[in-house]
């Protein structure tokens, strides 16, 4: 099989990952923080080593390192505990629904105002300047950007955007390029930093990462047991316990710690260069497929390592069906849970096809894709 649907999730896993899992599992299964016996201590450590973990390669404080289910929990929970009635925010075009569904609740719910800058390049990728212009045209809250779109490799560039508009706090959605694309979050200017565990991280699914700034506090979307301040009937006030309610995903946690281990052996800049390449090599093969266009691309932008294509007279479902079963090459069809970037990218409702490459991603398998799209479509 041709795995190419990283932008979904990591496959295979980093090395060390299923390791890790499996020994939480077999000598770690005690219920951090609830006791003081030995199987709950080497619970405990294993998640405070998955965290300091985490924050090393992302150059985070390890007390403001929030480790929870995913991406879209703790984009939830920052939009939820941030924003009420008369609020006001700026987002792009190009958000995935873990954004814009939150926001479209809170929109109805609790009467918050939406505005989208929509980018005038072909990719929809706003630059500082438009956003600052949005933000300048009344009181705004909270700005809420994807890193990068999920839908093309467009990498959106949140950090000039922070500089510009600051005070006003920045957050973002981190899910397509941590682990993808260096970043050190100390550094960034951003009021906070939401990623997913299972993807350019390489960690097991049901993991998720949040970072806060210094200065950047939210109320608790989940209340309940942490095992600290165990007296009071309140939520701890200190974190991470305020933000960390329940019993956490133990062995996907610890997997996850040893996907960061490795990716900082490895080097995030190391494997961006890799995926690049590669991206690269596609592209340079796609262009002799009659009919095919890309969708969201331009030259010289910076990109991550998906992309997105359409074929004329041919459907996507079909296609994607077609490579699965006749070429063992695993693609994404269809809208890929971001209606509004297909919208600003003019490929809806039909969707596209997703190409996401990885670490241990080949020329031979982009080479493969090529070569049967060609057969099927030259």
């Amino acid at each position: 099989m041709i795995y190419l649907d990283h932008g979904a999730t990591s496959f295979p896993k980093a090395p060390g990952v299923s390791a890790a899992v499996a020994q939480f599992i077999d000598e770690a299964s005690g219920n951090p923080g609830r006791g003081g016996h030995r199987l709950t201590i080497k619970a405990s450590r294993a998640i405070e080593d998955a965290r300091t973990a985490v924050a090393e390669l992302l150059d985070a404080d390890p007390e403001r390192t929030l480790l929870g289910p995913s991406a879209t929990f703790w984009l939830n929970n920052i939009l939820c505990g941030r924003l009420g009635p008369g609020d006001r925010v700026v987002t792009s075009a190009l958000e995935h629904n873990s954004v814009m569904r939150p926001l479209r609740w809170l929109e109805a719910q609790r009467g918050i105002t939406i505005s989208v800058v929509e980018g005038v390049s072909p990719a929809g990728v706003p630059t500082a300047a438009e956003v600052q212009e949005i933000v300048g045209q009344a009181p705004t809250a909270l700005v809420v950007l994807s890193h990068a779109s999920n839908v093309s490799g467009a990498v959106i560039p949140v950090e000039e955007v922070a500089l510009r508009i600051a005070p006003t706090p920045v957050v973002v959605d981190g899910a397509q390029t941590a682990g993808t694309l260096p970043f050190a979050f100390s550094r960034s200017g951003l009021a906070a930093f939401v990623c997913s565990g299972h993807k350019g991280l390489q960690g097991p699914s049901g993991t998720g990462i949040a970072l806060l700034a210094e200065d950047f506090e939210i109320q608790p979307l989940i209340r309940g047991g942490t095992g600290s301040n165990s007296e009071s009937e309140d939520m701890p006030v200190m974190l991470p316990d305020l933000l960390e309610a329940g019993t956490p995903n133990g062995p996907g946690i610890a997997g996850l710690g040893a996907a960061c281990t490795w990716l900082t052996d490895r080097t995030v800049e190391a494997i961006q260069d890799h995926e690049r390449a590669l991206i690269n090599r596609c592209i340079t093969g796609m262009r002799t497929i009659p009919g095919l266009r890309l969708t969201g691309w331009v030259e010289d932008m910076p990109q991550t390592g998906v992309l997105s294509f359409t074929i004329d007279r041919e459907d996507v479902g079909e296609l994607a069906t077609w490579l699965d079963r006749e070429r063992g090459i695993a693609l994404r069809a269809g809208l890929h849970c971001a209606p509004a970037a297909h919208r600003r990218l003019g490929t809806f409702p039909t969707g596209t096809l997703r190409v996401g490459v990885g670490p241990q991603t080949t020329e031979d398998e982009v080479d493969a894709l090529v070569t049967a799209l060609d057969e099927r479509c030259g």
